[in-house]
């Protein structure tokens, strides 16, 4: 039939549907890192309830501390992004000023406490927005800069605490030979994943661009290793975080009234390192709090210590950020968030023809 304009009608659009199993597996991702939230939550709870009056301790904490944890806290941002700046500036295509970069940095954090990933997705997105920045570089130093932060920051750990205090121990094993193990395993993660990746079927498109990003990673990577300027300056502001961080972890145990040395402060720092780069629930919520429980019971001290301590440095923290990030525009950083996650303009969907650097 022709319609009255003389033309045939146009086929109708048919919109295709991922298969139901496809669908299933994806509600339980995103349900994943809650439902281990929840559990987590549920663990530290009872683990309070049971030694309830240990977190007594927390109403005590004078406002001279506070506000010294507060102050550092703001230092800890500054020092964190100060490091992920030079990883940048060294791995992308474009430059960008440190004033901005610190903005940046700042609303991303801010956006990760009620979007998990958004504060990420949004920083990739405003840096190719405004600095020109392509996802792929913004990528590979996102996975860079902790990457280089966690294997320097257990080296230090494990060579200060060989010097300082080699009989420090968490249960059998020795405080820094366990976290020279953990740097030597971490400097290797890259270069294992440039050995599995070739042994993917070359038909499976996507094994195919995962390789071929992951060797350009691996390649920016070498070469950035090969620059002593770079090096330094990266070792420079990671010793900067490990000296600051170290020292407020011990102020926040000695604000508990629980006395503890220069080892346990470093581990302790080294575990927080671990809990921001490797989330498992929205903020490490409950997995953090149980992770320093364990800590401190296998240092030889009390769990709810650990989630005393816990508390107090992220109670700190979230103040902090709060306070930092809404005159540099939290709130608009949000709506400018949600609406690139409603359009679609995120950086985990790169163009594949974009090559990093």
């Amino acid at each position: 039939r022709l319609p009255s304009g003389g033309m045939p009608d146009a086929a109708p659009r048919t919109v295709p549907r991922r298969p139901p199993r496809a669908g299933r597996v994806a509600r339980l991702r995103r349900a994943g890192p809650w439902i281990a939230l929840a559990l987590a939550l549920a663990a530290t709870t009872a683990l309070v309830v049971a030694r309830r009056d240990d977190l007594a301790v927390l109403l005590r904490v004078d406002a001279a501390t506070l506000l010294a944890l507060l102050a550092m806290q703001f230092a800890y941002l500054v020092v964190q992004s100060g490091r992920f700046h030079v990883v940048l500036i060294r791995l992308a295509d474009h430059g960008i000023g440190f004033g901005p970069w610190l903005r940046l940095f700042v609303l991303g954090r801010f956006l990760n406490l009620f979007l998990p990933q958004g504060g990420n997705v949004y920083r990739a997105v405003e840096a190719k927005r405004r600095f020109g920045i392509g996802y792929l570089s913004f990528v590979a130093a996102f996975l860079n800069a902790p990457w280089i932060a966690m294997v320097i920051t257990f080296a230090l750990g494990a060579g200060v605490i060989a010097v300082a205090n080699p009989a420090a121990a968490v249960g059998p094993v020795p405080l820094w030979s366990g976290l020279a193990a953990g740097a030597a395993a971490i400097a290797a993660i890259p270069f294992l994943g440039a050995l599995v990746l070739p042994l993917a079927p070359d038909r499976w498109r996507a094994a195919a661009w995962a390789r071929d990003r992951l060797a350009d990673m691996l390649r920016l990577t070498l070469d950035s290793l090969r620059d002593r300027r770079y090096l330094i300056r990266v070792t420079a502001w990671t010793t900067a975080a490990f000296v600051q961080a170290s020292a407020m972890i011990w102020l926040a145990f000695a604000a508990l009234g629980v006395p503890v040395g220069l080892a346990e402060a470093i581990a302790f720092y080294v575990l927080l390192q671990v809990a921001t780069y490797v989330p498992i629930t929205p903020g490490n919520l409950g997995v953090q709090e149980l992770a320093f429980a364990g800590l401190s019971t296998g240092m030889g001290g009390g769990a709810v210590d650990g989630v005393a301590v816990s508390a107090l440095v992220r109670v700190s923290g979230v103040v902090a950020l709060l306070m930092a990030s809404l005159p540099l525009g939290g709130a608009e950083a949000v709506r400018m968030a949600r609406a690139d996650a409603r359009d679609g303009d995120v950086a985990g969907r790169p163009d594949p023809r974009e090559r990093v650097g």
